[in-house]
């Protein structure tokens, strides 16, 4: 039954207050999302810190990382779908943690940053292949690498390189995963956000931890043998970011701030994510609760050829990290004139990824909360009415 639910869209867009206009949204609404059923499901989900990624084949993977204590455990794990998040495998262990060189225990905040835990996750859409990585205040020169869609794995080594002021950066776990680039000259790049924590020898001592750390970004073009780091995002005090391609290949840049209240900060790059420029505060995008911390949140694109649908996750409350509410961007993050909440309560950080065309989770987005629960659900559904 072709366009059946264009009606109920349409009536929700003419109730937005949004900087786009209804007809002009309605526009960027894709055929396949008019004639999609509006679906949504939540379930508990431990997830001590986590990741999710959606492999070649369609296979969803949720990763998490256990590392609690000197005497326990210190291991990555992944469960699979196989259907499109209706049934999952039980948790299979990825591989141990391991120990970097030097002292990474800080000023006290992170007693076991001499061992790794869980770093970024991303998928290499030119071979398939799935690399999870490892990192403290800075990362390991180690990662493991998936040849069958998240089924076996194998521990490897990797040459991740100090940027121009010699910090080696961290392949964050609250980093979004990264992306394979699919335009320009670079066609094929790997391209992960990271963070540079600046000073992470100095166990604490004359720290300016958070004002001088910033995000940035990682690149390869060996597929993933070796890594370079980009410039620094051009505002200090910055990370746990995300990033996305765009139609015409800029790099979309959206960062979590730790030095200042207000929105999120947001960076371009046009030389496939190796400097960054015209940075400013987005409009809309408020960055967690009304302190000077921020919070991590998820950033998306859809993958409709020729636009440049975005989500954006975060907590929806200004008060507390609770309420965990979905924004939608049709014009590559310049408005958000779409807001859903996806869940009352508990939520903090947020991770999402989206289905693979031709494969049981297509059409299917998946978001992962680090207050212990999961929900899958579809755009037609963020863009129904909620009565």
């Amino acid at each position: 039954m072709k366009h059946f639910f264009l009606p109920l869209i349409s009536f929700f867009l003419m109730t937005l207050n949004g900087s786009l206009c209804a007809e002009e949204i309605s526009k960027n609404i894709p055929s396949e999302t008019l004639e999609q059923k509006p679906f949504f499901q939540v379930w508990d989900e431990e997830v001590p810190i986590g990741q999710v990624i959606v492999a070649m084949d369609g296979s969803v993977l949720v990763f998490k990382g256990y590392n609690s204590g000197t005497d326990q455990a210190k291991y990555i794990s992944v469960k699979r779908s196989q259907d499109g998040g209706k049934t999952w495998t039980k948790e299979s262990k990825v591989g141990d943690m391991i120990e970097v060189d030097g002292d990474m225990s800080d000023d006290g905040r992170y007693p076991n940053n001499n061992w790794t835990g869980l770093g970024n996750v991303m998928v290499d859409e030119v071979n398939g292949d799935i690399m999870v990585f490892m990192t403290t205040l800075k990362t390991a020169q180690k990662l493991f690498r998936s040849k069958d869609n998240g089924k076996t794995w194998k521990m490897e080594d990797t040459t991740i390189k100090p940027g121009k002021d010699g910090w080696i950066p961290a392949t964050n776990g609250a980093c979004d995963p990264g992306v394979t680039i699919k335009n320009g000259p670079k066609k094929g790049r790997l391209l992960m956000p990271a963070r540079v924590f600046v000073e992470y020898l100095n166990k604490g001592k004359n720290r300016k931890f958070f004002k001088d750390l910033y995000a940035m970004a990682l690149y390869s073009d060996d597929r993933g043998k070796s890594w370079n780091s980009s410039e620094s995002f051009p505002l200090k005090g910055t990370g746990e970011s995300g990033l996305v391609e765009l139609k015409d290949g800029t790099i979309y840049h959206n960062s979590r701030t730790h030095m200042r209240p207000g929105n999120r900060r947001i960076a371009y790059s046009h030389d496939a994510g190796e400097t960054w420029v015209d940075e400013h505060e987005d409009d809309e995008l408020f960055d967690g609760p009304p302190d000077v911390y921020g919070c991590k949140a998820g950033l998306l694109r859809l993958p409709y050829e020729g636009r440049d649908i975005l989500l954006f996750s975060s907590p929806g409350n200004r008060s507390t990290r609770t309420d965990i509410t979905v924004w939608v961007s049709f014009d590559g993050g310049k408005t958000w004139p779409v807001n859903r909440l996806i869940q009352k309560g508990p939520g903090n950080y947020t991770w999402m990824a989206t289905g693979r065309k031709g494969t049981s989770s297509e059409g299917m987005i998946y978001l992962l909360a680090g207050k212990d629960w999961m929900a899958r659900f579809n755009l037609t559904w963020l863009l129904e009415k909620d009565v």
